[in-house]
Protein backbone atom coordinates (compact mmCIF):
# COMPACT_ATOMS: atom_id res chain seq x y z
CA UNK A 1 0.00 0.00 0.00
CA UNK A 2 1.48 3.28 -1.06
CA UNK A 3 1.41 5.99 1.72
CA UNK A 4 0.34 9.87 1.50
CA UNK A 5 2.68 12.08 1.19
CA UNK A 6 1.98 15.54 2.28
CA UNK A 7 4.01 18.66 3.07
CA UNK A 8 2.87 20.79 6.37
CA UNK A 9 0.41 22.83 6.73
CA UNK A 10 1.54 26.59 6.10
CA UNK A 11 -1.18 28.93 7.47
CA UNK A 12 -2.47 31.70 5.78
CA UNK A 13 -2.15 35.11 6.89
CA UNK A 14 -4.16 37.08 4.44
CA UNK A 15 -7.10 34.90 5.67
CA UNK A 16 -5.79 35.74 9.10
CA UNK A 17 -5.66 39.53 8.61
CA UNK A 18 -8.91 39.54 6.91
CA UNK A 19 -10.35 38.13 10.14
CA UNK A 20 -8.58 39.86 12.48
CA UNK A 21 -10.22 42.66 10.90
CA UNK A 22 -14.00 41.27 11.59
CA UNK A 23 -14.09 40.04 14.86
CA UNK A 24 -12.82 43.32 16.62
CA UNK A 25 -16.08 45.30 15.23
CA UNK A 26 -18.54 42.15 16.14
CA UNK A 27 -17.01 42.20 19.28
CA UNK A 28 -17.77 45.60 20.08
CA UNK A 29 -21.29 45.79 18.44
CA UNK A 30 -22.25 42.70 20.95
CA UNK A 31 -20.87 44.26 23.53
CA UNK A 32 -22.87 47.36 23.09
CA UNK A 33 -25.78 46.05 22.15
CA UNK A 34 -25.35 43.40 25.67
CA UNK A 35 -25.21 47.41 27.58
CA UNK A 36 -28.01 48.76 26.14
CA UNK A 37 -29.61 45.78 26.57
CA UNK A 38 -28.62 45.62 30.46
CA UNK A 39 -30.13 49.49 30.43
CA UNK A 40 -33.03 48.96 29.22
CA UNK A 41 -34.12 46.02 31.50
CA UNK A 42 -32.76 47.07 34.55
CA UNK A 43 -33.39 51.13 34.12
CA UNK A 44 -36.82 53.12 34.01
CA UNK A 45 -37.43 53.63 30.11
CA UNK A 46 -40.29 53.57 27.62
CA UNK A 47 -38.82 50.57 26.03
CA UNK A 48 -40.57 47.11 27.37
CA UNK A 49 -38.87 44.74 29.07
CA UNK A 50 -39.04 42.08 26.96
CA UNK A 51 -37.12 44.13 23.85
CA UNK A 52 -34.18 43.74 26.27
CA UNK A 53 -34.36 40.23 26.22
CA UNK A 54 -34.13 40.22 22.49
CA UNK A 55 -31.48 42.90 22.27
CA UNK A 56 -29.30 40.40 24.79
CA UNK A 57 -30.04 37.51 22.47
CA UNK A 58 -28.83 39.48 19.72
CA UNK A 59 -25.82 40.61 22.13
CA UNK A 60 -24.91 36.61 23.09
CA UNK A 61 -25.31 35.76 19.38
CA UNK A 62 -22.70 38.61 18.31
CA UNK A 63 -19.91 37.88 21.30
CA UNK A 64 -20.39 34.09 20.87
CA UNK A 65 -19.56 34.95 16.66
CA UNK A 66 -16.77 36.93 17.35
CA UNK A 67 -15.15 34.05 19.92
CA UNK A 68 -15.90 32.05 16.65
CA UNK A 69 -13.68 34.00 14.21
CA UNK A 70 -10.99 34.32 16.78
CA UNK A 71 -10.37 30.64 16.79
CA UNK A 72 -11.21 30.43 12.67
CA UNK A 73 -8.44 32.82 12.16
CA UNK A 74 -5.93 29.58 12.46
CA UNK A 75 -8.35 27.10 10.70
CA UNK A 76 -7.04 28.78 7.08
CA UNK A 77 -3.95 26.69 5.54
CA UNK A 78 -2.32 25.39 2.71
CA UNK A 79 -1.08 22.22 2.49
CA UNK A 80 1.29 20.46 -0.53
CA UNK A 81 0.22 16.80 -1.23
CA UNK A 82 1.60 14.02 -3.47
CA UNK A 83 -0.07 15.13 -6.69
CA UNK A 84 -2.05 18.18 -5.65
CA UNK A 85 -2.32 21.56 -3.26
CA UNK A 86 -4.61 21.59 -0.49
CA UNK A 87 -5.99 24.86 0.14
CA UNK A 88 -8.60 24.91 3.34
CA UNK A 89 -10.49 27.30 4.96
CA UNK A 90 -13.21 26.74 7.58
CA UNK A 91 -15.79 27.67 5.18
CA UNK A 92 -14.26 26.39 2.26
CA UNK A 93 -11.27 24.08 0.54
CA UNK A 94 -10.22 23.35 -2.67
CA UNK A 95 -7.33 20.80 -4.23
CA UNK A 96 -5.30 22.73 -6.65
CA UNK A 97 -3.75 19.57 -9.43
CA UNK A 98 -0.35 19.94 -9.81
CA UNK A 99 -1.75 19.83 -13.46
CA UNK A 100 -3.05 23.43 -13.35
CA UNK A 101 0.38 24.49 -12.35
CA UNK A 102 2.36 26.48 -14.49
CA UNK A 103 4.56 28.11 -12.18
CA UNK A 104 5.84 28.68 -8.71
CA UNK A 105 7.88 31.68 -7.47
CA UNK A 106 8.81 33.78 -5.05
CA UNK A 107 7.72 37.82 -4.77
CA UNK A 108 7.84 41.00 -3.08
CA UNK A 109 4.04 41.72 -1.51
CA UNK A 110 5.44 45.52 -2.54
CA UNK A 111 6.13 44.08 -6.04
CA UNK A 112 2.52 42.44 -6.71
CA UNK A 113 0.46 45.05 -4.95
CA UNK A 114 2.43 48.72 -5.45
CA UNK A 115 1.32 50.99 -2.43
CA UNK A 116 1.29 53.72 -4.76
CA UNK A 117 -0.38 51.85 -7.64
CA UNK A 118 -3.49 50.14 -5.09
CA UNK A 119 -6.77 51.82 -4.21
CA UNK A 120 -6.42 52.83 0.01
CA UNK A 121 -8.61 49.50 1.74
CA UNK A 122 -6.32 47.50 -0.31
CA UNK A 123 -3.29 48.91 0.67
CA UNK A 124 -4.34 49.45 3.98
CA UNK A 125 -4.80 45.68 4.42
CA UNK A 126 -1.66 44.75 2.43
CA UNK A 127 0.20 47.08 5.09
CA UNK A 128 1.73 44.87 7.50
CA UNK A 129 2.87 42.44 4.60
CA UNK A 130 4.90 45.01 2.94
CA UNK A 131 8.39 43.45 2.97
CA UNK A 132 6.64 40.08 2.99
CA UNK A 133 7.68 37.63 0.66
CA UNK A 134 4.85 35.44 -0.81
CA UNK A 135 4.86 32.36 -2.55
CA UNK A 136 2.85 33.21 -6.55
CA UNK A 137 1.35 29.71 -8.16
CA UNK A 138 0.42 30.64 -11.90
CA UNK A 139 -1.90 28.79 -13.11
CA UNK A 140 -3.68 27.33 -16.42
CA UNK A 141 -6.94 27.91 -14.66
CA UNK A 142 -8.87 27.94 -11.55
CA UNK A 143 -10.30 24.41 -10.15
CA UNK A 144 -13.90 26.79 -9.94
CA UNK A 145 -14.84 29.79 -11.22
CA UNK A 146 -13.09 33.00 -10.19
CA UNK A 147 -16.20 34.62 -9.02
CA UNK A 148 -17.32 31.49 -6.05
CA UNK A 149 -13.37 31.91 -5.07
CA UNK A 150 -14.07 35.46 -4.56
CA UNK A 151 -16.62 34.60 -1.51
CA UNK A 152 -13.83 33.19 0.44
CA UNK A 153 -10.37 34.61 -0.40
CA UNK A 154 -9.35 38.22 0.49
CA UNK A 155 -8.76 39.78 -3.05
CA UNK A 156 -5.06 40.39 -2.23
CA UNK A 157 -4.57 36.48 -2.84
CA UNK A 158 -5.42 36.61 -6.33
CA UNK A 159 -1.97 37.30 -8.46
CA UNK A 160 -2.91 40.46 -10.61
CA UNK A 161 -1.25 39.63 -13.65
CA UNK A 162 -2.71 36.71 -15.01
CA UNK A 163 -4.64 33.78 -13.21
CA UNK A 164 -3.38 32.73 -10.01
CA UNK A 165 -2.72 32.85 -6.50
CA UNK A 166 -0.79 34.62 -3.71
CA UNK A 167 -0.09 32.44 -0.89
CA UNK A 168 1.47 34.31 2.13
CA UNK A 169 2.65 32.31 4.56
CA UNK A 170 4.93 32.79 7.51
CA UNK A 171 7.91 30.31 5.86
CA UNK A 172 7.36 30.80 2.59
CA UNK A 173 10.65 28.91 1.73
CA UNK A 174 9.49 25.68 3.31
CA UNK A 175 6.21 25.79 1.29
CA UNK A 176 7.94 26.94 -1.62
CA UNK A 177 10.46 24.01 -1.40
CA UNK A 178 8.09 21.34 -0.04
CA UNK A 179 5.90 21.99 -3.41
CA UNK A 180 8.78 21.77 -5.91
CA UNK A 181 9.78 18.38 -3.94
CA UNK A 182 6.09 16.83 -4.62
CA UNK A 183 6.21 18.26 -7.33
CA UNK A 184 9.27 17.16 -8.86
CA UNK A 185 8.11 13.56 -7.35
CA UNK A 186 4.58 13.70 -8.94
CA UNK A 187 6.05 14.85 -12.77
CA UNK A 188 8.45 11.83 -12.19
CA UNK A 189 6.08 9.30 -11.45
CA UNK A 190 4.00 10.24 -14.48
CA UNK A 191 7.07 9.67 -16.07
CA UNK A 192 7.80 6.57 -14.95
CA UNK A 193 3.77 5.84 -15.90
CA UNK A 194 4.16 6.95 -19.60
CA UNK A 195 7.41 4.70 -20.15
CA UNK A 196 6.07 1.29 -18.50
CA UNK A 197 3.21 1.73 -21.33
Amino acid sequence: MKRSVSGKRHPLLMYRRTLDRLWPSIFLSGAILMVIGIYVRFAQTPIDKQEAAWLMIAAALLLILSLFFVFLRYAAYVQPRADHLRLVTPFFQMRISYRRIRSVHPAEISALFPPQRIGGSLRSFLEPFYGRTAVVLELNGYPMPKSILRLFLAQAMFYPQTEGLVLLVPDWIALSSELDTLRAEWMASLRRKGSTR
